[in-house]
């Protein structure tokens, strides 16, 4: 399994220098990225780095409330409700209940494509994190089982979906060995996002 620690991420300024933000993934050069997640802190409001070619996908994770305006609309966003909008925008946000800290995922319009989905965690019924997705703990606790392999998941860490593990098993008289490969399945109690990228 591959986990992303969010107490490793590197801490690095926006482009316009109006905040901060921790890469977690990112494909391409790092000057033209086909697609990149990370988890940015707002801390004041103002305005957006454009990021023109590219589709974004912002979600308030920590805080209450952000109030976001894209090319002049204002739309006034919760927590855990992701806005996909134009990167290239002319976009700002103001901060009615203070600072907040948001998922961003972009991805390069032209060659790939990017979902993201906020989903509950359970113990009875684990999350498989496939090759293409990347899982993202935003509250509660959780923790990542790969094969016999088990990891437990700190706020905001991030699980890389990987090739699925073969699960060995104990094969019953006249039955076949169960022979599936699983991917990781994460479990537990609280709130993950699931991200998606893919090539079109």
């Amino acid at each position: 399994m591959h986990i992303i620690e969010f107490a490793s991420l590197k801490v690095q300024p926006w482009r316009n220098g109006g905040g901060v933000t921790r890469e977690i993934a990112l494909g391409g050069a790092a000057t033209e990225p086909a697609w990149r997640l990370s988890i940015a802190d707002v801390t004041a409001p103002g305005g957006f780095s454009a990021f023109p070619g590219m589709e974004r996908t912002f979600t308030v994770i920590e805080g209450d409330v952000v109030e976001l305006t894209v090319d002049g609309v204002a739309r006034r966003l919760e927590r855990f409700r992701p806005l996909r909008f134009d990167g290239g925008s002319t976009t700002s946000c103001a901060l009615p209940t203070g600072a907040c800290r948001a998922l961003n995922v972009m991805a390069r319009r032209d060659s790939y494509g990017a979902g993201v989905l906020i989903a509950e965690l359970s113990k009875k019924q684990p999350l498989p994190v496939q090759p293409d997705q990347f899982l993202v703990l935003l509250q509660g606790q959780a923790q990542v089982i790969d094969g016999t392999a088990s990891h437990a998941l700190a706020p905001f860490d991030t699980v890389a979906g990987s090739t699925p593990q073969r699960e060995a098993t104990t094969a019953l008289p006249g039955k076949q060995q169960d022979d599936v490969p699983r991917p990781p399945e994460v479990s537990g109690r609280g709130f993950a996002a699931l991200v998606s990228v893919f090539a079109l």
